[in-house]
């Protein structure tokens, strides 16, 4: 399941739209060890995130990232949660928000950076974005027709890995559940004819029926010979040969 590989991405994006409900995601994903959770709220009332994370035993909800408390934040290990980075970025502005979120990414205190990212907010290849999936270690983007359906980019060692999976949330139990998705091959059918050798080259490499005859019944001259038993191989040394007559095991105790 790529969502394991997620948990231990130093910097996750989330791109969700409006109408999507990242919440189970984000509770099977945010760590359950007892480091500190710090959340800043740019959009939702800080007592709805006081309710979704009421078992997390050390939580720190702020309406927003207060820059001169950066040190206040980072003092121990800590989980860090921006919803959402548009608002950060309307608040501190580009550079100052793109600064912070990349310190944020490289303190070895944070052991888990979140930003969620509102894609329905961005104009047609935003800037915003586009930085944000460069610097980001893994991506989730939540389809726009389907909202169970999410695609996956993992940056691990300069290589990419994708994937596209389906997610499925119990409320009795609630556990998130992800199924990969198998992209089927194409039938053969469908696959264009391999060319034929014969037709990339200007002459004829290929033998007819009538060729192929005319070849087996040819006979050489020294088949006879072999056939009969008398074939022999004779071997006349050159004069400028380097014939050694000692013997090249001379050395050896036999």
């Amino acid at each position: 399941m790529s969502l394991l590989k997620v948990k231990t991405a130093p910097f996750l994006l989330i791109e969700d739209e409006f109408t999507v409900n990242i919440l189970p995601l984000l509770l099977e994903i945010v760590s359950d060890e007892n480091s500190t959770l710090h959340l800043f709220s740019y959009e939702q009332p800080v007592h709805k995130w006081k309710e979704v994370f009421r078992n997390k035993t050390s939580l720190n909800i702020s309406e927003q990232f207060q820059p001169e408390s950066y040190d206040k934040y980072t003092s121990t290990k800590c989980s860090v949660v921006i919803d959402s980075v548009n608002q950060m970025v309307l608040a501190l502005g580009w550079k100052a928000c793109l600064k912070y979120l990349i310190k944020l990414q490289r303190d070895p205190n944070v052991g888990q950076l979140i930003a969620i990212l509102h894609k329905d907010c961005l104009t047609h290849s935003s800037k915003l974005q586009v930085h944000l999936n460069h610097i980001a270690n893994a991506i989730i983007s939540y389809n726009s027709e389907n909202h169970s359906k999410i695609s996956i980019v993992i940056r691990k060692s300069g290589k990419f890995y994708r994937s596209e999976e389906l997610l499925s949330y119990d409320n009795k139990t609630r556990t998130l559940k992800s199924i990969p998705i198998i992209k089927e091959s194409k039938k053969s059918e469908d696959e264009p004819a391999r060319p034929s050798p014969s037709n990339l080259t200007t002459f004829k490499i290929e033998m007819d029926q009538s060729e192929k005859l005319e070849k087996y019944k040819l006979k050489l001259p020294y088949m006879s010979k072999i056939n009969e038993g008398e074939g022999k191989v004779f071997y006349e040394p050159d004069a400028v040969d380097d014939w050694d007559e000692e013997d090249p095991d001379e050395d050896l105790d036999i």
